[in-house]
């Protein structure tokens, strides 16, 4: 038991990960037997009127996962509202258990599944970040799964262009600021092979093609 909990803490301490392209985000799923046969659009309606606690995180992950998976576009607003949403622990992890590595995605099931949502997700992701009704994780979350999507296409510098061009053309100084601070954060999830690029673009951004 001692020797599980010492990995788990290790592997933690390695920092936030999302997973590789085409993994699945189904880790940890929390049960909710009630929404078993719902329909996108029935789990879409629980979320717009579900105020997260801890009676209903289980389920509120539960469709969260569900609405990635199926990759339900109507959904997206929904997710980003609850990009900051952190899915209960299970009865292993409330004992200081931890199997496997946690990623942000499972950590954060709106990450997950707005990855899954692909370049769709990004206009959502740009007003969140750059709103100041966003939260400081819920921001840097959604900074996380922009860089995601455009890691798929080995587009990380392109990323972080868009973001540096975003504030550039800012109409105000604080939009600019945590555009600003969004660039500095898309920085990290450059790989090594792309770092060069990646600090030109925030640099210098160019047109993407």
């Amino acid at each position: 038991m001692k020797e599980i909990r010492i990995l788990a803490l290790a592997a933690m301490s390695l920092g936030p990960i999302l997973p590789a392209a085409g993994q699945d985000h189904q880790g940890f799923e929390n049960e909710c037997d009630s929404f078993r046969n719902a329909t996108p659009a029935d789990l879409l309606s629980f979320l717009h009127a579900t105020t997260p606690d801890e009676k209903n995180g289980d389920c509120i992950t539960w469709a969260i996962k569900r609405l990635g998976r199926e990759q339900y576009e109507p959904s997206i607003s929904a997710l980003i509202r609850l990009l900051d949403f952190r899915r209960p622990r299970t009865q292993r992890e409330k004992q200081g258990i931890y199997l496997r590595m946690q990623g942000l995605w499972e950590i954060y099931p709106a990450v997950g599944a707005l990855d899954l949502m692909g370049k769709k997700a990004l206009p959502e992701l740009l007003r969140a970040i750059e709103a100041d009704s966003t939260s400081v994780t819920a921001r840097e979350n959604a900074v996380s799964v922009w860089m995601e999507i455009y890691r798929y296409g080995d587009e990380h510098p392109k990323g972080v262009a868009l973001l540096k061009q975003e504030e550039m053309n800012a109409k105000n100084d604080a939009t600019m600021q945590r555009l600003a601070w969004a660039v500095h954060k898309a920085l990290k999830w450059c790989n090594p092979p792309e770092e060069v690029a990646c600090t030109a673009a925030a640099s210098n951004p160019v047109s993407p093609k």
